[in-house]
């Protein structure tokens, strides 16, 4: 039978070592039938011919750590995406509120801790600006939210609320919340009273964001939140033709995840359908550096040094045992050098090991002798260069500033650096925190810094950088990819 489709006169990377480059492909029901210099064999009368007139042509790109269904879900309110300064903010508040009306929740995602020029948060800053109603902003990294007193009031949150993994209600002076949230669990305490959406549109938003990430050429992903509910909504979308991804799942646990809800997760590591499957787990063992709730060997610039999520290393070790023990894929969410440490040393701990199924996520601080673990105890490097998009060339950040200059140019965001060890790389965007467009994160893997911002030729920091083709081949090879970031088994 003849191809369906070919695409001739175009620069295509196949990723085979013995062939890199291509000019022409033919397919018929989403599987290719001819490649080379020349498909015609392979095409008749009936076949829809597309000159790329030189256009260059990628396999599909596999984003190895994104949050689909939160993402599409935040992704419909306020987009603050380089919003810079108090100013800014102010008027893009004022103009929602006015947009919106009296008394409607404003709601805000991709805030840079730039934008509060320095200052420590406190809903002061804006209560003006966001008006007569409750307001909720997520920081960029979905770490923090920002609260105005609105919205602290219509929720109930009056005091200081500390939670047993760190995360906490900031007060001030007396005692009052100051509106900053420090992690998941004080912003559930907004987040979850916000009148919420229907299961159709949960399915909408998610439609709408699987098509504009296919519209970049995304065709697949790492889901990095979610629980059985989740599993669920998977299952929804792929029987009624609407799963434009190959998804792989992650279930979401915590230091306050109960062994029954565990136990229920566990029941999923078969669970899979054509465009799916729900056997990874993904943990938190830090935050993030901007706050000071990442877990670092060495004090910030603040003298602090964070703390782990997990209050005994040993609760740790068994919940990630439990999984490793019914056959899931664990990733681990450590961004300060101790916390990634740390959860190598629970890895090797394994029966076993790693043995290159288990990852770590983010990995923003690393010293040498963590940079070589990786590959000699198999396990994967998951990283997003992406998250350059927020540093400066003199350092000036938020997250420079909290490092100090020694280890964010030393020991920050070393993708290169591990790369070159023959450790194996997964790159994703971790949408919604940065854009998930692949161009953006393959330019940040080469360059070092935003496409944006003007380096003046230099990059940030001492890492090596990763070259166009292993940027490619980090996110769409399966070679590489089907081995770190686990694509789906066939049946």
């Amino acid at each position: 039978m003849a191809a369906q489709t070919a695409v001739v006169n175009a620069k295509i990377r196949t990723m085979d070592p013995a062939r890199p480059w291509s000019d022409a492909i033919a397919w018929s029901d989403g599987r290719i039938v001819a490649l080379g210099d020349d498909v015609s064999a392979a095409c008749d009368g009936g076949t829809q011919i597309i000159d790329a007139h030189g256009a260059a042509l990628t396999p599909g790109i596999i984003d190895g750590h994104q949050h689909l269904f939160m993402g599409s879900a935040i992704g419909r309110g306020l987009d603050l995406d380089r919003v810079d300064s108090l100013a800014q903010l102010r008027d893009r508040l004022a103009a929602e509120r006015k947009a919106k009306g009296p008394g409607a929740w404003i709601v805000g995602f991709a805030l840079e801790y730039a934008a509060f020029e320095g200052a420590t948060y406190h809903h002061e800053l804006i209560d003006a600006a966001a008006g007569d109603g409750p307001m909720l902003l997520w920081a960029l990294d979905l770490h923090t939210a920002f609260a105005n007193e609105a919205a602290l009031r219509e929720c109930g949150v009056d005091s200081e609320v500390v939670f047993p993994d760190g995360s906490r209600v900031v007060v001030d002076d007396a005692g009052r919340p100051t509106g900053l949230l420090l992690e998941m669990p004080a912003i559930r305490l907004i987040f979850e009273k916000i009148p919420g959406s229907g299961p159709e549109e949960q399915v909408e938003w998610a439609v709408d964001a699987m098509k504009r990430q296919n519209a970049v050429g995304i065709t697949s992903i790492h889901q990095m939140d979610g629980d059985v509910p989740t599993v669920d909504l998977l299952e929804r979308l792929d029987r009624e033709g609407l799963l434009t991804l190959l998804v792989k799942h992650h279930h979401f646990v915590t230091c306050e995840t109960g062994y029954d809800e565990i136990t229920e997760m566990l029941t999923t590591v078969g669970r899979r359908g054509s465009n799916w499957s729900a056997d990874g787990v993904k943990f938190m063992m830090d935050g993030v550096v901007e706050t000071g709730t990442a877990w670092l060997d060495e004090p910030d610039s603040t003298g602090g040094v964070g703390q782990p999520m997990w209050e005994r290393f040993e609760d740790y070790l068994a919940a990630i045992s439990r999984f490793d023990a019914a056959g899931f894929r664990i990733a681990t969410h450590a961004i300060g050098d101790r916390a990634v440490r740390t959860v190598l040393d629970a890895y090797a701990e394994l029966p076993g090991g790693s043995r290159g199924r288990h990852r770590i996520e983010h990995i923003e601080v690393a010293p040498d002798a963590t940079v070589t673990r990786f590959r000699a105890e198999g396990v994967n490097a998951s990283m997003q260069p992406v998250h350059l998009r927020w540093m400066a060339p003199d350092l000036s950040d938020p997250w420079s500033q909290r490092l100090g200059p020694r280890r964010c140019t030393a020991q920050g965001m070393r993708s290169g650096d591990i790369q070159a060890t023959g450790a194996n790389v997964v790159l994703g965007s971790d949408w919604p925190v940065a854009p998930f467009d692949p161009r953006l994160g393959f330019f940040a893997a080469r360059e070092r810094h935003a496409h944006d911002i003007d380096f003046d030729g230099g990059h940030y920091g001492h890492s090596a950088t990763l070259t166009d083709r292993k940027s490619t081949r980090l996110n769409s090879s399966h070679a590489n990819i089907s081995y770190a970031v686990f694509c789906l088994k066939k049946k």
